[in-house]
């Protein structure tokens, strides 16, 4: 069996049809309870995308600044992730993050900020506080992977020299 090759494009395609998804379950009059749990629910299915594409691109692309730029795009791609699922918990209930302006820029400033496991925003309620952790362990599985890879890179460089 022929195995397909990777395609970064797929992975923004699949990303943004999961939002687009998540944002026609949340709007259609949907109950706020339920709408937590839909954002809470896109959010691990994210990050299982996420390192799934990781994983794939590290299988199919050769060479470390390749590697190193695609591995950015996909880290990228779970930072703008997450700033919509801010958003979405935000318009689904007001009270979960209180002080976050709903600008592009703060909303990405605070999916940054929680990667880099230093949030600013911190959360009212318990939907609030359920994507923070969510984000946050994506975040340490996405670095983890990551770092293990650079390494891997690291070793390769050095046996090939």
């Amino acid at each position: 069996m022929k195995r397909r090759k990777f395609k970064l494009s797929h992975s923004l395609l699949g990303t943004a049809a999961l939002i687009v998804a998540e944002s026609l379950l949340i709007f259609t009059h949907t109950p706020v309870a339920v709408a937590e749990g839909v954002i809470l629910a896109a959010s691990i299915a994210g990050i299982i995308v996420t390192i799934f594409v990781a994983t794939e691109a590290v299988e199919e692309v050769k060479g470390s600044m390749n590697m190193f730029m695609i591995l950015s795009l996909v880290i990228l791609e779970f930072l703008v992730f997450f700033a919509f699922q801010y958003w979405f918990l935000c318009l689904a209930q007001p009270a979960s993050f209180p002080d976050l302006s709903l600008d592009p820029i703060s909303l990405m400033l605070t999916s940054v900020l929680v990667f880099v496991f230093n949030p600013i925003n911190l959360p009212a309620t318990i939907a609030g506080r359920g994507l923070l952790l969510i984000e946050i362990i994506g975040s340490l599985g996405l670095v983890m992977f990551v770092l293990q890879n650079v390494s891997q890179f690291r070793r390769k460089s050095l046996d090939t020299e």
